[in-house]
């Protein structure tokens, strides 16, 4: 009877920390961090695509910026037309995609914990370390794709450890699957087949557990789906091969190995000083010192006890880390966002290590690294909560219907209607279409010009922030003599989160944001 009260007693506590937990990501979905243009980029076209019903549909916000169409991420946008039909255009109906994915896999992280520590409180631990910690905290409040891909390689790799002792062809399928799925949300799918193709090779040569054939069915299965999407992707454009492999070379992807080595020591090294471009970038210094200790004392666990039967499925850990940086190095795109993959796999890794610990000492371990990852949490978000996003749109408002055509940063997207707005990254390719600013203004009718003091800040600065925006000093002349002669400034606000979008000079003061009515 004794038990079963303290049974309930748990479950008790476990659903009111749930409950908390969620209600207060709920809360700061729409506040933390602070909105990103590719949120805006990717709901955006999700929204064009929906009002047009044509998903060869591209970005409306990019007239002069060359798109083109394909199928990669087709199953994303699908997912997110789903959600704003329901629920409407805001960045709470995007963002919330990204929570409800970041629960699941949270609820597989902790099965896979559970699979392989045999243990359902070490298990509850390296879930609770990974639901503290900023990084995937960030991930789940982010409408972008990197927590479902993480949910992909969380499922597939817990599929694929749970039925290593007595696979059958239909695994591989299924696995094969997961991974060709996973292409129809982003093209980092390749990212997270790799652990798996690492584990398949360690299962066919170390522990003769698998088969080669395995392998093969594998690969053929998510090669056809591979297939699928490029066939779709070339109905949408029958150049997309050269477009996307063009996309490619601007991104750095075709850079020599070497070059690719070289860049991830600065794409860490950025990290780990949360040196960013436009993208948020938490403070995890705590967490780069923790993992390097416990891959260390991981190593050394290892190499200690050979015949421990639990060391199959440490290795299989330890190379799914290492296979995603492989993954990073091929790619060639060191973006920031693509490090929360890593982070599961180095917290199974923490509970390994503590585990070699007496029972007092690791449980004393794993409260205080939870209380750390927690107030790290709370340190790095506290300066941006406050910063409302529906204020800025509010202000918006004030001067400039939902309808109106406007020149003005991406960010402002889910305030307007489906292209109302133009983005300034048009203005980058003014002289590829032999048009001046005040052309461009007038051949799009063009109302308001909503101008980010940051304009000003990339100028002065240039050639540090062109990448933004491209090269501002073509038109940028052009573009203030427009202001004083064929406009008026209608209204201006400051904000200090959605004035600039360079992620280190957010909230270091109010910057200006002028609205300009064109005169005609």
């Amino acid at each position: 009877m004794l038990k079963l009260e303290m049974k309930t007693y748990k479950k008790t506590i476990l659903i009111v920390l749930l409950f908390f937990y969620i209600s207060i990501n709920l809360f700061y979905l729409s506040r933390f961090p602070f909105i990103h243009s590719d949120e805006s980029w990717l709901s955006g076209l999700s929204r064009n695509i929906m009002e047009t019903s044509n998903y060869s549909s591209t970005e409306p916000f990019f007239d002069l910026m060359p798109r083109h169409p394909h199928a990669i991420k087709i199953l994303f946008h699908t997912l997110q037309i789903l959600f704003i039909k329901i629920m409407g255009y805001n960045i709470f109906t995007v963002r919330l995609i990204s929570l409800i994915f970041g629960l699941i896999t949270l609820i597989w992280f902790y099965k896979l914990s559970k699979l392989l520590f045999h243990s359902k409180n070490n298990a509850l631990a390296s879930t609770m370390l990974l639901a503290f910690d900023i990084q995937f905290i960030y991930a789940t409040h982010f409408a972008r794709q990197e927590i479902i891909i993480l949910f992909f390689l969380i499922f597939a790799l817990h599929f694929i450890l749970s039925h290593i002792e007595n696979i059958q062809t239909c695994h591989h399928i299924i696995l094969g699957t997961i991974i060709g799925l996973a292409i129809g949300f982003h093209p980092n799918s390749f990212i997270i087949s790799l652990p798996l193709g690492l584990i398949y090779l360690f299962h066919i040569f170390v522990t003769k557990k698998l088969k080669l054939s395995g392998l093969i069915i594998f690969i053929s299965t998510t090669a056809c789906f591979a297939t699928v999407f490029v066939i779709l992707s070339l109905f949408m454009d029958p150049n997309f091969v050269q477009n996307y492999a063009n996309l490619g070379h601007n991104f750095g992807v075709f850079n020599s190995i070497p070059n690719k080595i070289t860049e991830i020591t600065d794409f860490y090294n950025k990290l780990y000083n949360s040196v960013s471009g436009t993208y948020y970038t938490p403070n995890i210094k705590f967490q780069f010192i923790l993992f390097s200790l416990v891959m260390l004392g991981t190593i050394y666990n290892l190499f200690r006890s050979k015949n421990n039967p639990e060391n199959e499925k440490i290795a299989t850990i330890v190379l799914a880390i290492f296979a995603i940086n492989m993954g990073i190095i091929i790619i060639g795109r060191y973006n920031q966002t693509s490090i929360v993959f890593i982070f599961p796999f180095f917290y199974l890794l923490t509970i390994y290590v503590l585990n070699n610990l007496k029972k007092s000492l690791k449980w004393f371990a794993i409260t205080l690294l939870c209380f750390i990852l927690a107030t790290s949490t709370l340190l790095n978000a506290l300066p941006y909560i406050n910063n409302n996003y529906n204020t800025y749109l509010k202000e918006i408002s004030k001067t400039v219907g939902k309808n109106n055509i406007v020149l003005a940063n991406l960010n402002a997207d889910y305030y307007f209607d489906n292209g109302a707005l133009h983005d300034f990254r048009n203005l980058a390719f003014l002289q590829e279409e032999n048009l001046n600013f005040e052309q461009y203004i007038e051949e799009k009718k063009i109302e308001y010009i909503i101008y980010p003091e940051e304009m000003d800040l990339i100028y002065q600065q240039r050639p540090r922030w062109n990448s933004l925006y491209g090269n501002l000093y073509p038109y940028y002349d052009d573009m203030q003599k427009f202001f004083q002669t064929k406009c008026k400034l209608v209204y201006r606000f400051e904000n200090p989160t959605y004035g600039i979008r360079i992620a280190r000079y957010v909230n270091t003061k109010n910057w200006e944001i002028r609205i300009y009515k064109v005169i005609r």
